[in-house]
């Protein structure tokens, strides 16, 4: 859970704790007026808190992690129930259900089991004495999740589980993933990368029910089956917070899809910028309000996701629903009851004896009084299929789970009947459906197709039913699924697509129909699981039939077989139509190469796609010389679009015979470009006939010149940007890039050059980097020294001026005035007008920061307004952009800061500042890795991709490092950013830099 302690507040300075502790005692709430909050447990009663789940009864049992996430330490774990025994409306009643667990995390408490998942495993746990503490444990699944083994801890490993209507525990799986999960039935299962999978309560039949998510807490689940989740952010490298809905066989895309080849996932409800997701729940309560609500740690609070259906999906409009200080988890009992709880206080790790972290708080309706809870255990089996027609989930759930109990329940028509009355619920009906659906009885499928008969409105649950256990599969027909492709129920098309999916190769015979309908609906959930279902049906020769189709070709580009290679070859020899069946090839060009079970691609993994693990195999050699073939007969538009496709499936187009190319091309695809291609691409960033993504990495390819001998060209690109115009905020980003990059000071003399015999803009533009040197704390004070050497000479270049204004950078008066005395009408001009500029920014003097208390700088920053301008022109010019990219567009390196203020309340960007240390961003904790020749480096990892990893020093500096050289990686606790950033700016000016960071919002 790596983005969900972002910016967490490791330690306090003593004399910054108070004043923050009065700003921010007790959060704003935004909880509706119709509901009441109230503390249900604290510290040291409960603590600690990574999940919570309540009981049908209203305890409620908290996973108890001394760890956190980051910490290591076996026996740091535990399970409590929390009981009020009084009524009081607060639990004073604590009982160690489960007294010692590693890394416990989300749970589902059902009849009396507690479901539990506590990476590597997903576990039962029972109390049969009652006693209150858990007796029986059984193991359901191992192997999922890494645990406490993994150099991370417990961080983005399997999060928690929660039990559908239909009998399934379905679990988060964050991208650790699974490797080779096992169930009690010894089925084992592999998932490299986040996702949802499910598994029958007692440990069989374990399946990945959605695929390639993120680093998800939680899975919401309808009445009517419908699962929904708020995944994490990857720090600004364009995977922002997704809220997901799952359906069975749904690709999300993260990492391998989502950046590249977008068609191919399933889109999100929504894309919301900043934030780490945790836990979720679909409420449908009797007296409340139906309704979605999932917790996001980073902004703390929890949000009301509002669903309207969308075809298949849906769509959502989201509400804060209420403020915490980091929302960890919610869950409903069976009276209406909500339970919050948050990590308030907490750290990556134990916070030592006597800390108080976390809180359990209660969330009633006002005047709402539900009737008294029935003991299931006690009912007739009469009563518990009247208790399927109950408005409430959670009631509902308990009475199926009992009757399923009951080996001599035989009243399957009692059931039906709940199902066939129209005056019922929705959901009370499903609930029928699928508890009939998990009986052990022979006429189960007959049953269901009764249910059918009874409630044809209710298709699409039945079909749901009918394909739900491969198990039983073999007694299905793939005609009870096919003949329902044509419906006009976008909801039941889907159903029966699934169902076809899921009998795979026995489905033989559908796929024309499936390409059908992916061809002509305009649901893309719809058009998205039909080519999952090709996939898994596999009729390569009805496929390569129909190959001119979109769908069957993106078909036949997952099925790595010779047969389909041979036939798609022979096929683009002879087609007309060339350009799709070569995209179609050059993806099948590689393929995924395999997971050894350790390695984990980190926060902001390789997203080229669309494999992670490149690798070739026995086709690879026919495919290229395919490929080479009909380059060489392309028109020249034709090969730009071929080119397009091989640099997008990652072919290094240096290995293929392509014959006579545009150079600028090539030049762009240079890892290292030469003295003749840096010319070429200075000429292409500059062509304003090239699309401007082309210009942009042209300019940046030209960085990668080796010994810095690109930096004239560079510079005069971007000075021929700002002469022609182009967009502001293009033109921004990309001189910040420029003037900000690591190792830049080292060439400050060829700079210095420049900015004296280049244009006007160019001499702006090596002015900004000059000027930018002198500020950065990231700069040397030998390079700095001398620069102010140069300054003191008193420039008489406009760029300097310009620069100046800028930047808003005072402390140049000599300068100046030296140049409004000077005889240059132009250079007058642009002096007078820096002076006027600056006199704003001079108002802002006062007591720098490290003349003051950092209690008072607090303070002031909290409580003042700063000048979002003059902040910008700080962050540009204190070399914060060096690290912290605010624009996805451009390089990410470190925390992204671009939704800063969305993402993060302002007192903890106070203290990120103050105190960085404090606050060090997980997945960029310093690194010190050792290479095998003994030399030592040290910085935090930008990339890893290929098998090099980019670290990048303290000065920005990026060394390449190959993983076959390294012997040992270690984290450290310190953070990359320096601290005493800060300290040479006024309070004034830190408090501009703060105003600017919080108007950062995505």
């Amino acid at each position: 859970m790596e983005e969900s302690i972002n910016f967490l507040r490791l330690k306090f300075h003593h004399s910054m704790k108070s004043s923050l502790l009065l700003f921010f005692a007790a959060p704003a709430l935004a909880l509706p007026p119709e509901f009441e909050l109230s503390n249900w447990a604290e510290p040291f009663d409960v603590e600690y808190p990574t999940a919570l789940t309540a009981a049908a009864d209203g305890t409620v049992y908290v996973s108890v992690d001394y760890n956190g996430s980051l910490g290591k330490e076996k026996n740091m774990g535990k399970i409590v129930s929390c009981r009020d025994t009084n009524g009081d409306g607060k639990a004073d009643s604590f009982k160690d259900f489960v007294p010692n667990v590693d890394s416990p995390r989300g749970g589902h408490f059902v009849g009396d089991t507690l479901y539990l998942i506590h990476p590597p495993f997903l576990s039962s746990f029972r109390d049969t004495t009652g006693d209150g503490v858990a007796d029986e444990h059984k193991v359901l699944l191992e192997n999922i999740g890494f645990g406490l083994r993994h150099p991370r801890g417990s961080d983005h490993t399997t999060n928690g589980c929660r039990m559908g209507i239909d009998g399934w525990l379905y679990i988060a799986v964050g991208d650790f993933g699974m490797e080779d999960t096992q169930g009690t039935d010894g089925k084992v299962v592999r998932l490299h990368g986040g996702g949802v999978a499910r598994v029958r309560p007692d440990g069989t039949e374990l399946e990945v029910y959605s695929y390639n998510t993120r680093n998800i807490c939680d899975v919401a689940i309808s009445p009517t089956l419908d699962l929904f989740t708020r995944d994490n952010t990857n720090d600004g490298k364009g995977w922002n917070i997704r809220v997901h809905h799952f359906t069975n066989g749904s690709d999300h895309g993260y990492p391998r899809l989502y950046k590249n080849f977008i068609d191919e996932a399933v889109k999100p409800m929504l894309d919301l910028g900043g934030g780490s997701g945790t836990g979720a729940l679909y409420l449908a309560e009797p007296g409340l309000p139906e309704m979605f609500l999932n917790c996001d740690w980073t902004t703390g609070k929890i949000y009301h996701d509002a669903l309207t259906e969308k075809g298949a999906d849906f769509k959502a409009k989201e509400s804060i629903f209420l403020d915490l200080v980091r929302a960890v988890d919610i869950d409903v009992d069976g009276s209406s009851n909500l339970y919050v709880c948050d990590w308030r206080d907490g750290r990556f790790k134990f916070a030592g004896k006597g800390k108080k972290v976390g809180m359990l708080q209660k969330i009633v309706k006002k005047g709402l009084k539900a009737p008294p809870l029935p003991k299931f255990a006690k009912l007739s089996n009469a009563q518990l299929v009247a208790l399927h027609k109950d408005p409430s989930a959670v009631r509902r759930l308990e009475a199926q789970r009992e009757l399923l109990s009951r080996k001599d329940f035989k009243d399957v028509e009692g059931l039906i009947a709940v199902v066939g009355d129209k005056k019922n619920s929705k959901a009370s009906r499903v609930a029928a459906i699928f508890t009939i659906a998990q009986l052990k009885d022979d006429k189960v499928i007959e049953n269901l197709k009764a249910c059918g008969l009874a409630a044809p409105n209710l298709g699409e649950f039945v079909l749901r039913a009918l394909g739900d256990r491969k198990g039983r599969l073999d007694k299905v027909s793939p005609g009870t699924f096919s003949k329902l492709l044509g419906s006009s129920s976008p909801r039941l098309q889907l159903q029966a697509v699934i169902g076809l999916m899921r009998l795979g190769q026995k489905a033989s015979g559908s796929s024309e129909a499936l390409i059908n309908l992916a061809t002509v609906t305009n649901d893309e959930r719809i058009k998205h699981t039909c080519i999952q279902a090709l996939v898994a049906i596999a009729e390569i020769d009805v496929l390569l039939k129909n190959a001119d189709h979109a769908v069957a070709l993106q078909a036949l580009q997952r099925l790595h077989n010779p047969g389909v290679i041979s036939s798609l070859i022979a096929q683009l020899a002879t087609s007309k139509n060339k350009i799709p069946l070569f995209g179609a090839l050059a993806r099948l060009y590689h393929k995924e190469g395999p997971w050894d079970l350790k390695f984990w691609w980190g926060t902001r993994p390789d997203d080229r796609g669309p494999y992670f693990f490149v690798e070739e195999w026995s086709e690879t050699p026919a495919i290229k010389k395919a490929l080479e073939t009909a380059f060489s007969e392309f028109k020249k538009d034709d090969q730009m679009q071929a080119l397009g496709l091989l640099g997008r499936n990652r072919i290094d187009v240096t290995k293929l015979d392509l014959g006579d190319q545009d150079p600028v091309d090539l030049a762009l695809m240079a890892a290292l470009p030469n003295p003749s291609q840096v010319q070429l691409l200075t000429a292409a960033a500059k062509d304003t006939k090239r699309p401007w993504d082309v210009r942009v990495a042209a300019l940046r390819n030209i960085s990668k010149a080796p010994d810095g001998k690109g930096i004239a060209n560079e510079i005069g690109v971007l000075g021929n940007w700002m002469e022609t115009k182009i967009d502001p905020v293009d033109l921004e980003r990309e001189i910040s890039e420029f003037t900000n990059r690591g190792g830049l000071f080292l060439q400050f003399k060829d700079i210095r050059k420049i900015a004296a015999k280049g244009s006007v803009y160019e001499s702006r533009v090596a002015w900004r980097s000059l000027l930018t040197m002198t500020q950065s704390p990231l700069v040397k004070q030998g390079p700095k020294g001398q620069i102010m050497k140069m300054i003191a000479k008193n420039p008489r270049e406009e760029g300097f001026f310009l620069a100046l204004a800028d930047l808003r950078m005072t402390g140049f008066d000599k300068q100046i005035e030296n140049a409004i005395n000077s005889d240059n009408d132009t250079l007058i001009e642009v002096a007078k007008h820096t002076k006027e500029l600056l006199a704003k920014a001079k108002a802002s003097g006062g007591k720098t920061v490290d003349k003051v208390k950092p209690a008072e700088v607090s303070k002031l920053a909290m409580t003042q307004k700063g000048d979002v301008a003059n902040g910008k022109a700080l962050y540009l010019r204190q070399g914060c952009i060096a690290c912290h990219a605010i624009d996805q567009k451009a390089e990410q390196k470190g925390p992204y800061l671009g939704s800063a203020g969305s993402k993060f309340t302002r007192d903890y960007l106070i203290q990120s500042v103050l105190d960085p240390n404090a606050v060090v961003a997980q997945g960029f904790q310093t690194e010190l890795i050792t290479t095998n020749d003994k030399k030592v480096h040290m910085g935090f990892v930008t990339k890893e991709e290929d098998g090099v990893i980019d670290l990048r020093n303290i000065a920005g500096i990026v060394t390449k490092i190959k993983e076959v050289d390294i012997k040992k990686r270690d984290h450290q606790t310190s953070s990359m950013m320096p601290p005493g950033l800060a300290s040479t700016l006024t309070v004034g000016q830190f408090t501009d830099l703060i105003e600017y960071l919080v108007s950062l919002k995505e």
